[in-house]
């Protein structure tokens, strides 16, 4: 137990900076599904985490150390933690303060979503492989969030503006207030809204971004390609950026099926074997390896139930019975 408790702080540390390998994200999974005291220390620590990511850093590391533990200091009491893990939060914050390069790095890879020399407080919800989270914003608006996903907003939403970053897969069910439309930024396009009813897909590892609209009406621009001014959908509308050829194709869709996720389910139309891997692996923790390149283009119309095991939903999409396919841990190779 104590060789895992050491393996887990080392772990959390790994996925608190950033610097976590997808194996060993896989690996912590595997703990927090293990251990319910590993999963309970998880979500405490994400919260402290979340209180203790400034977006701009101008003083000196003395002085972010001191403001982070006032932040610590105010926010523990909530918790009921021995005295072991509070000593190893305070590590672990300790050397957030060292790494925070990185947490900014990352933080600008969304772009700034405050107001220019405004140093605020920004919260991060964070879904894990293999699971979904659903949240409610201070403005009521509610947001499912994919596995593997990221969503930003900073300590003054609601306030000033309504504006969130979005990395991964979200679900958006926005409260109207016509004097704060609501912005989605992804890397390569913004959402802007009143109140509406949207999906998002905005993978930093999938060639495409897509937005469906299920209600009401979305403005999408593209701020590193100003001269391509901004798209106006409406329900039932699927807009897809490509992020290599910088090419935007939007056509008429039944926009429900893409926030079937949230239900435990997958629905693909002409969607290829390739794509449709990367929502497995992210739902199951594996990697798919397909190794025949007329095999990844392959297309596949329908709808998959997440609540089935991996084999059975190959087994399905293997309507032909023509793919070899065999699992090595949790990798899997498709011939």
């Amino acid at each position: 137990m104590q060789n895992e408790n050491k393996i887990f702080d080392d772990l959390m540390i790994d996925y608190l900076s950033g610097n976590i390998s997808e194996m060993d994200k896989r690996r912590l999974s595997e703990l927090l599904k293990s251990n319910v005291d590993f999963k309970m220390e998880f979500d405490k620590m994400i919260k402290l985490r979340a209180v203790s990511f400034v977006p701009q850093i101008d003083a000196t590391k003395e002085a972010n150390f001191k403001r982070l533990m006032e932040q610590l200091n105010e926010n523990v009491p909530a918790f009921s933690m021995s005295r072991t893990w509070n000593s190893r939060l305070r590590q672990i914050a300790a050397i957030i303060i060292f790494v925070v390069s990185v947490s900014v790095s990352l933080f600008y890879i969304y772009r700034d979503i405050t107001t220019p020399g405004e140093s605020t407080i920004c919260y991060e919800t964070v879904a894990p492989i293999g699971s979904q989270t659903k949240i409610i914003l201070p403005d009521s608006t509610i947001v499912w969030l994919n596995s593997g996903s990221f969503l930003k907003y900073s300590q003054s939403f609601g306030k000033k503006n309504r504006e969130v970053a979005l990395s991964g897969e979200g679900y958006f069910v926005v409260k109207k207030d016509k004097s704060k439309p609501f912005l989605v930024h992804t890397v390569k396009l913004d959402v802007k809204v009143m109140g509406t009813v949207f999906n998002v897909r905005a993978y930093n590892e999938d060639e495409d971004v897509e937005v469906n609209l299920i209600e009401g009406v979305v403005n999408v621009s593209f701020p590193e390609n100003k001269k391509a001014g901004s798209l106006t959908m409406k329900p039932n509308e699927k807009l897809v950026f490509n992020k290599q050829s910088k090419h935007v194709e939007s056509f008429q869709t039944d926009a429900y099926r893409s926030a079937l996720w949230t239900s435990g389910k997958l629905c693909f139309v002409d969607a290829t074997i390739e794509q449709i891997s990367k929502d497995l692996e992210r739902k199951y923790e594996v990697k798919i390896q397909i190794e025949n390149k007329l095999i990844k283009k392959e297309l596949f119309s329908g709808s998959l139930n997440l609540n089935l095991s991996l084999k059975e939903i190959l087994s399905y999409i293997d309507v032909d019975k023509k793919f070899k396919i065999s699992q090595v841990g949790d990798t899997i190779k498709i011939r």
